[in-house]
């Protein structure tokens, strides 16, 4: 489990330091959505956020390594903790494009 989460957890982090860096990494996803004066601090955020959940799950494969944690424990950590990672993101999204969630939601036909 330790070689996995690490493994996952670096790509993780690099994929959300290149995205910081360089928001053209990003592409061009979600962009009809976010406000065109926005999108620049949205892929920032973003990118923040793969970051830092990158470094996050490295740290739970650190200590799954040191500790012995039950199955449920280590699942409850990790979403809590990702949870947590990404309120900043939403709470940004709020502020900056007036909506909580920046993927669009497709109306129903009737």
């Amino acid at each position: 489990m330790f070689e996995f989460l690490f493994v996952m957890g670096a790509v993780f982090a690099f994929y959300g330091y290149s995205v910081m860096k360089n928001p053209r990494v990003w592409g061009e996803q979600g962009r009809e959505e976010i406000h065109e004066e926005n999108w620049n601090g949205y892929v920032v955020r973003n990118g923040q956020f793969c970051m830092y959940s990158g470094f996050f799950i490295v740290a739970l494969a650190a200590l799954d390594v040191i500790f012995n944690f039950p199955s449920w424990l280590f699942i409850l950590i990790l979403l809590g903790g990702i949870g947590a990672l990404f309120y900043p993101l939403s709470h940004w999204m709020h502020e900056k494009e007036g909506k909580w969630w920046p993927w669009p939601k497709h109306k129903k036909k009737k």
